[in-house]
C-alpha cells in the first residue's frame, strides 16, 4: 500500500513540474504570458468610431438570431428574345 501510494505521489509531483516546465518555456517563446496576450487582442479589437461600435453590434446580433425556414421562388430571365 505505501508503495502504490508513493507511486501517486511522485506521478503527480512529476506531472506538475513537466507542466510548469512546458508554461515556462511557451511563455518565453512568445514573450509574454498568455493572459497578457489575450488583454492584448481584447484591445486591439476595440471599434474606435461610433459607426464601427454599431456595425460591431449588428453583427453580434446577427450571429446571435436564429435561422428562418424561407419559401423561395423562382426567378426566370424575361430579356431574353422571344423565337
Amino acid at each position: 500500500m505505501g508503495f502504490l501510494l508513493k507511486f501517486l505521489l511522485l506521478f503527480v509531483a512529476a506531472y506538475l513540474l513537466m507542466k510548469g516546465f512546458v508554461a515556462f518555456l511557451l511563455g518565453k517563446r512568445f514573450g509574454q504570458p498568455a493572459s497578457d496576450r489575450r488583454a492584448a487582442t481584447r484591445e486591439q479589437r476595440q471599434p474606435e468610431t461610433q459607426e464601427e461600435r454599431i456595425i460591431e453590434y449588428q453583427k453580434k446580433t446577427f450571429e446571435k438570431s436564429e435561422a428562418e425556414d424561407v419559401a423561395f421562388t423562382e426567378i426566370k430571365d424575361h430579356h431574353q428574345e422571344e423565337p
